[in-house]
């Protein structure tokens, strides 16, 4: 278990007034990030709300696939909906303020996030709970949003019976490694067999469900959330609704997994490659995991066209590169484009007719050596 310390009790104790001071008649609004640590991180918020409070969200928004973040149609639909509380999970919402700011003209937003802080905020009614703003001992980004919102909120309910919903975040985030202790007691707890590859476990199986669900259909991330919800344990879930889309997007990532040998481009002096795809589904984020496991060694940046969009994807399974700064330096200055996450994975877009710019930016920044560490 890691060894933790807390060095900022104070902001613990703003944690604790913002969520004791949810008055009965405020309405609360939730920003999730879209895969499945948001997801799990999102549900144990209502449900702790709902436990605390006896209080249901107002309105439940997801993070926008192009933007990566914040926009100001989120902020519209805040409006309409009346919210006086936004609370945000797994999504470093600074990193694009502008939008966050406009919603705290009239509601407090509450950020539950473990990414790299990327931007800070003017206005006063916003709160940051980053690992890193008040813990020692840990890698914040080992420290999953669910495992956080978990963490946190238990501190005003029990949520032990919701263990397994923050283990299989921590899990999808690939975050275990400073969690092996709890991990183990919570598999023992449900009477779930621990292997040594999580993924092929019954709650390794839970964040698969949840990300084929949400790769077959964007539209389906509230079908998913929603199962997380109501699930009483990891084998409700697995006998959810979500199981359908299992064997249709396991094979097209299979079919992606081999393609990277042969249609990669493979820069061997620098250990990145590029590889663009055109998936049925949206696999990219998981292709990615995969490849990132498979060749930890080598930068890997996928690629995949959507409209005028490209989207992108990184992994650097050692940690040499950290592909985060790297992609918030390619991108920079381009129309319409974002990238940022953590220091062996990340996500971006551009536009498609600037994706030569961006790999080129890549390039160089390699050659030069840059590691962004």
């Amino acid at each position: 278990m890691a060894q933790m310390h807390n060095n900022n009790p104070e902001l613990l104790k703003q944690f604790d007034t913002f969520v004791r001071g949810i008055a009965p008649e405020d309405k609360v609004g939730l920003f999730f990030d879209d895969d499945p640590d948001g997801v799990c991180s999102g549900s144990l918020v209502v449900t702790a709300l709902k436990r605390i409070h006896n209080k249901d969200i107002a309105i439940a928004l997801t993070s926008s696939r192009l933007a990566y973040g914040m926009t100001d149609e989120h902020v519209k639909q805040f409006k309409k909906a009346g919210v006086t509380k936004v609370i945000t999970c797994d999504n470093a919402i600074e990193e694009h303020t502008e939008p966050v700011e406009k919603i705290a003209e009239f509601a407090d937003v509450l950020e539950i996030d473990n990414h790299a802080i990327c931007g800070t905020f003017k206005r006063h009614n916003i709160l940051m709970m980053k690992p890193q703003l008040y813990l020692t001992g840990i890698d914040y980004s080992k420290y999953c949003t669910s495992k956080l919102a978990y963490d946190l909120f238990s501190r005003h309910c029990d949520l032990r019976d919701r263990d397994w919903v923050a283990a299989a975040g921590t899990i999808a985030d690939i975050s275990t490694e400073p969690w092996m202790d709890w991990l183990k007691e919570v598999f023992h707890k449900h009477k779930l067999k621990l292997k040594a590859d999580l993924f092929k476990t019954e709650l390794g199986m839970v964040c698969i469900y949840i990300n084929d669900a949400i790769s077959y259909d964007s539209k389906n991330i509230h079908e998913a959330f929603d199962e997380v919800l109501k699930a009483r344990s990891p084998r409700e879930l697995l006998d959810s609704p979500l199981k359908r889309y299992h064997k249709a997007v396991e094979e097209e990532l299979q079919k992606w997994t081999k393609g990277i040998e042969k249609d990669g481009e493979w820069l061997k002096d620098l250990n990145v490659v590029f590889y663009q795809v055109a998936p049925k589904f949206r696999i990219k984020s998981a292709l990615s995991t995969i490849l990132g496991l498979k060749y930890p060694h080598w930068t890997i940046i996928i690629s995949a066209p959507e409209k005028n969009n490209m989207t992108l994807s990184a992994r650097r399974g050692d940690k040499k590169v950290a592909v985060n700064r790297l992609f918030q330096i390619a991108l920079e200055g381009l129309p319409n484009a974002a990238g940022g996450g953590h220091i062996p994975a990340a996500g971006g877009g551009c536009r498609v007719k600037d994706y030569p710019v961006f790999k080129h930016r890549v390039v160089e920044l390699l050659k030069s050596g840059f590691t962004g560490l």
